[in-house]
C-alpha cells in the first residue's frame, strides 16, 4: 500500500517532468497547430456564384410606373 509520502513524491515527480515540458511545448504549439490544420483541414475557398446581370433591353412598362 502506498503511503502519503509516496503519493507526494509522485506528484512532485510528475510536476518536475510535465511543467517544463508544457512550458517548452507552448513555444512550439502554434507551429504544431498550423501544421495539423493544414494537413487535416485543407483550406476551402468559397467559389463565386457569379454576377447577376440584367439584359440591356429590359425596360419598365409604362403602366407599371
Amino acid at each position: 500500500m502506498m503511503s502519503i509520502a509516496d503519493i507526494i513524491q509522485l506528484v512532485v515527480l510528475c510536476a518536475l517532468i510535465f511543467f517544463p515540458l508544457g512550458y517548452m511545448a507552448r513555444h512550439f504549439l502554434r507551429r504544431i497547430e498550423t501544421t495539423l490544420r493544414l494537413m487535416f483541414f485543407r483550406p476551402r475557398y468559397v467559389k463565386p456564384a457569379g454576377i447577376l446581370r440584367r439584359e440591356v433591353n429590359v425596360k419598365a412598362k409604362q403602366n407599371d410606373d
